[in-house]
């Protein structure tokens, strides 16, 4: 069951990254158009895992992310996280804009007495307010814990998120 997962989670993964040429290079992403400001994101994540987190949109259809907190879950211990979020779709929520629904690979590094890496598929939901430079998100990632006992274990990760908008 777990090396199923881990294919199908690769093939996700893979499929996913070949939507672009270049990550500097813009896609047509229906309704999203970014400002040429307004694309470094800094705040707080409450889940896990809980921290600071940060995000940078490079183009209308990627931003990266970092994430360094705690881990509350389990094993008390620090983790530093990365992802990539491609976005996949733009739900209209009438005159209030749309949310971007993203999904991209995150891998988590759990650094504590043990140390753990596991790689997710992220798919996250988010809204940035036009008025006020605040950006709310909520994420799920489901895939693989490595040098675990077991060796090979589920991951889970998600929270929610607010972050200010550098405009």
């Amino acid at each position: 069951m777990k090396r199923t997962t881990l294919i199908i989670l690769i093939v996700m993964l893979v499929g996913v990254s070949t939507f672009g040429q270049s990550v500097t290079e813009d896609k047509e992403v229906k309704t999203l158009e970014l400002p040429d400001d307004g694309n470094f994101k800094l705040g707080l994540l409450i889940g896990y895992p809980s921290g600071v987190t940060a995000g940078y949109r490079f183009s209308n259809w990627f931003e990266a992310n970092l994430t360094a907190g705690y881990n509350f879950i389990n094993v008390q211990s620090a983790v530093v996280s990365v992802n990539g979020l491609f976005t996949m779709v733009n739900i209209p929520i009438g005159d209030a804009g749309f949310m971007p629904l993203s999904l991209g690979p995150q891998v988590n590094m759990i650094l504590g007495k043990d140390f753990f890496l596991e790689t997710v598929a992220d798919l996250r939901l988010e809204y940035t307010f036009e008025e006020i430079p605040l950006n709310l998100y909520a994420e799920f990632g489901m895939g693989i814990r490595f040098f675990d006992n077991p060796a090979i274990d589920w991951a889970f990760n998600g929270g929610f998120g607010v972050r200010y908008v550098f405009r």
